[in-house]
């Protein structure tokens, strides 16, 4: 098994109105499609190797760190601790040294 098909799996177990929760974080590894530079901040665009699914981050925040097409990143899947009628997850850009560089919930 390579280190692009592991997960980074963690679990916490939380209580929200008096009924207990069991939050997953997932963290994997996938690869940067396409940056783009808006007015104050950078669009990039990763790929999830392991779905093929593509996301979109819009305010990634200017060098540092220097990223480009084909680099490696991380992506985190949380789920959320409520209910939202369209959101389940939010998801986390980061790098590899787990520096947090955008989120958005899908």
């Amino acid at each position: 098994m390579n280190d692009k098909d592991t997960d980074v799996i963690q679990t916490t177990e939380t209580e929200i109105d008096g009924i207990r929760k069991i939050l997953k974080k997932i963290k994997r590894k996938c690869t940067v499609v396409r940056v783009a530079q808006a007015k104050a901040w950078r669009n990039v665009v990763v790929e999830d190797p392991k779905t093929k699914k593509k996301y979109f981050f819009g305010k990634v925040s200017n060098p540092p760190p220097e990223i480009k097409s084909g680099d490696e990143l991380y992506i985190g899947f949380e789920d959320m601790p409520y209910e939202l009628p369209d959101r389940k997850q939010k998801i986390v850009l980061m790098t590899l040294d787990g520096f947090q560089l955008d989120w958005t919930m899908v």
